[in-house]
């Protein structure tokens, strides 16, 4: 591994210098042989799906879910029957289950490896027989429990549960360990965490930052697996979620229109939630920061009825909190309910809500620069010029339906449904120059939208050749409404408004305005209709092939002007090959793409082509201790094509418009970079996750010729790298956790002014955590440990400009039963 590049070893302090030294260090690990694999802990829950069959096929598939060793004799098993076992289990559960009615009992000694034999006898006499080893390496999708910085398997690629290393696409996955280790609340916290994505807090009003990938924005996040759209609009963003109620954050880098339908070649991130478990199990957690920043949870689950046939699990989460800037003052409430039925030993139904409320007063503020772009000398980061009036409040219901059957071939059917309700009310106060004074402007505005998605897909293995293969069908539904509606005060970007002086604020001086609320609407439904089919073909011992094609169809519906446009039939297709180097390494090489429509028009009144993201990519991936250490190293191009750009030759204005020019499907974006992450286990005691972007994403071609060879989006990082590590001391401090986080980026300039730009910087975290007994942990988390002082995200010269979170503490103690 090399080094990072200069720009970011300038911007390092002499302890992000050290840690970075051990990542490298770390690394080296990957040359070392491995060791044998690492089995699931007798107590972890791991994700576990076996259908009813043989009892030796049950037990060897658990065993490659699991990771167990299992000394079993072929005479005890011969004949008998298993009911299955599908679900988030322990490894003593799951044997439980699978076991039922046999006759035969798992035993686990002092090594950790499983006997089987049979129940006690009603006499005695029995003979003793001799035992077989059976191994299999490998281990569940689901993290919760297991201690891990790795999944098992992600399916957010292409629908088929495959391990990482069997995936052709850069795949990234933050677990439930991670996010409690970094004590990560928010899904803007974890797209911080979270290798080659880019969080930006600030451009956008909201809640929430905007997210993107490869020089692109995201436009499509997951809820397990079925695709919504991100973004409440251009102008408002309210996708930041909390992540108490997710096991993972799955991210499939690069271009994802075989799973996600309509959108940009940035990255798809999937929000898996928790499941019920099988035992009874919770967990209370209770947490005290800086400025006053108190959150409590609450996480139980477990079967409702003796058979364990009927589980749930219900999560609810309260936080009141300041902010480390002016007029700010958080109440957030979420409560999570999911039920899983078994109703036959091949049938789960699942049925779920999600119910979250945002309540703040004010909002996170976009400061202003100097008009010569530079920012302004002194001012306290928690300089916050908005007014007490202002807020921002949020609510969404979601309600989620899954019914799932495991055939006995090993074939899956799984139907699901998804139902979002968001709704957001905001007043919020802006910036502008007039006549050189800095003056303030207010706006309200309200957003209700509706979101539905529903998903059939269907999978499973088939012979061909001699050989045994995965199809993978599937069709999709979704639509958006987008209704929103708004105004401004009267004074709002005239002489009339309120002067602001950022040095010297009173948030009380302006009385709060009346607002026309009819001033600025949208109105409009999207819907989108696809049938996809991927196939893994085993073409030989070492080499896989996996295609697969999605063809979609859009329609887009403005209610207030009448206007609509629709794309038919388009293919977005899937090609990726995995070809295994040796036992631990594979090489990899995919083409994959996605569309975007667009609602412009040539100069003969035809719609434009929609915009093609292609992403070209080949790397290596090295999976070692069974899967519970994985690495990539990814190399990508990517083309975005037929942007819309204004026909210069054409007439000004457009026909049927009332102004500008006609558009032409000519523009084009080029993104190229490389990944490098490391993830997982390094020893049974230390955890890691390190990762390194490069992206540079220029014009290549466009109607100003003097953009091309620019940057597309100049205040998105070029360099990046994020690590977190975690280490519980040997011996006697075995109680003690330690373990630290850095990020850190190199110099950029805003994209809205040239003449605004900041230093590259480093910002760096510690976490140290206590064991009391085996169900109590404390643990202290430090954010910014050496307080640095920079932007998180630069705008334009009246806005958008973010001061990073200064140096802050929170103690959390965590109670699990």
């Amino acid at each position: 591994m090399s080094c990072p590049p200069r720009s970011i070893r300038r911007t390092m302090t002499p302890a992000a210098r050290a840690l970075f030294v051990a990542f490298l260090g770390a690394s080296a690990v990957l040359a070392l042989p491995t060791s044998p694999a690492h089995a699931a802990e007798a107590g972890a829950t791991v994700d576990i799906d076996i259908p009813a069959g043989s009892l030796d096929q049950a037990l060897n598939r658990l065993g490659r879910q699991t990771g167990i060793q299992l000394a079993v004799n072929a005479e005890l098993t011969a004949g008998r029957q298993s009911p299955g076992v599908s679900g988030h289990h322990s490894v003593e559960a799951a044997l439980r289950r699978l076991l039922a009615g046999t006759g035969l009992e798992a035993v686990r000694d002092g090594s950790g490896e499983y006997t089987l034999r049979k129940l006690p006898p009603a006499v005695s006499g029995e003979a003793t027989l001799t035992a077989v080893t059976v191994t299999a390496a490998g281990f569940g999708a689901t993290t919760e429990n297991t201690g891990a910085y790795t999944t098992g398997s992600a399916s957010t690629a292409t629908k088929m549960n495959l391990s990482l290393r069997e995936t052709p696409q850069s795949v990234s996955v933050l677990t439930r360990q991670q996010i409690d280790d970094q004590n990560l609340t928010t899904l803007d916290d974890a797209v911080q965490q979270i290798t080659g994505l880019t969080m930006q807090k600030g451009y956008y009003t909201g809640d929430s930052g905007s997210f993107s990938a490869r020089g692109f924005p995201v436009a499509n996040l997951l809820l397990d697996g079925v695709p919504t759209s991100a973004g409440a609009n251009g102008t408002f963003n309210a996708d930041n979620d909390a992540l108490d109620i997710y096991d993972r954050v799955e991210v499939v880098r690069g271009a994802t229109g075989l799973t996600t339908g309509a959108g940009t070649p940035s990255a798809a991130i999937n929000l898996v939630r928790k499941r019920p478990t099988a035992e009874t199990q919770g967990r209370v957690t209770l947490s005290a920061g800086s400025w006053d920043n108190y959150r409590a949870m609450v996480d139980a689950g477990g079967p409702l009825n003796q058979a364990g046939t009927l589980r749930g699990r219900v999560v609810a989460t309260v936080q009141d909190a300041d902010k480390f800037y002016d007029v700010a003052h958080d109440r957030n409430h979420q409560l999570y309910g999911i039920l899983e039925a078994d109703l036959t030993p091949g049938t789960t139904a699942t049925l779920g809500f999600h119910y979250r409320k945002v309540d703040n007063d004010g909002l996170l503020p976009g400061l202003p620069t100097n008009p010569d772009g530079s920012f302004l000398s002194g001012l306290r980061r928690s300089a916050n010029p908005a007014n007490d009036f202002d807020y921002w409040k949020q609510t969404d219901k979601t309600l989620f339906a899954e019914l799932t059957h495991r055939f006995a071939n090993d074939w899956q059917l799984k139907a699901a449904a998804l139902w979002k309700r968001p709704e957001q009310d905001m007043l919020f106060s802006g910036l502008y120059r007039n006549g050189g004074v800095l003056r303030q402007s207010t706006q309200h505005y309200r957003l209700d939208n509706e979101q539905d998605s529903y998903d059939l897909a269907l999978n499973g293995p088939f012979s061909l050749f001699g050989r045994t293969h995965e199809l993978m069908l599937g069709a999709s539904y979704r639509s958006r409404d987008n209704l929103n509606w708004g105004g401004w005060a009267e004074y709002s970007w005239t002489a009339a408004g309120p002067a602001v002086d950022p040095y010297d604020w009173d948030s009380s001086a302006v009385p709060k305005p009346a607002i026309d609320m009819t001033r600025w609407a949208i109105d409009n439904t999207t819907r989108q209709k696809a049938v996809y089919a991927a196939t893994r073909l085993n073409l030989a011992d070492p080499l896989k092939l996996i295609a697969g094609a999605r063809i979609n169809w859009y329609e887009n519906e403005n209610h207030l002007t009448g206007a609509s446009y629709k794309v038919d039939h388009e293919l977005t297709p899937y090609l990726g090959a995995i070809y295994d180097v040796n036992d631990n390494h594979s090489a990899y090489a995919s083409w994959t793409e996605i569309f975007e429509p667009q609602g412009s028009y040539d100069s003969s009144g035809k719609l434009l082509d929609p915009i093609t993201g292609t992403n070209y990519e080949i790397g290596l991936k090295g999976e070692y201790f069974g899967g519970r250490l994985n690495a990539s190293l990814a190399a990508f191009l990517i083309k975005q094509q037929n942007r819309a750009t204004d026909d210069l030759a054409g007439p000004n204005p457009c026909p049927g418009s009332a102004w500008g020019y006609c558009q032409r499907a000519s523009g084009e974006v080029e993104s190229k970079g490389v990944e490098l992450e490391i993830g997982g286990a390094l020893t049974p005691d230390w955890q890691l996750m390190a990762g390194y972007t490069y992206v540079s994403a220029k014009y290549t071609k466009d109607a100003d010729r003097s953009n091309i060879g620019k940057p597309f989006d100049s205040d998105l990082p070029r360099h990046q790298l994020k690590l977190s590590s975690s280490y519980r001391l040997p011996g006697e401090l075995a109680r003690w956790r330690i373990g630290g986080n850095l990020y850190a980026q190199n110099r950029i300039k805003a994209s809205d002014d040239s003449r605004i730009r900041h230093s590259g910087y480093t910002v760096v975290g510690l976490h140290t955590a206590y064991s009391l007994d085996k169900q109590t942990e404390i643990r202290l988390n430090v954010h910014n440990l050496f307080d640095k002082r920079y932007y998180q995200n630069i705008g334009w010269s009246t806005g958008g400009n973010v001061f990073g979170v200064p140096r802050s503490f929170t103690l959390t103690a965590m109670y699990s039963f």
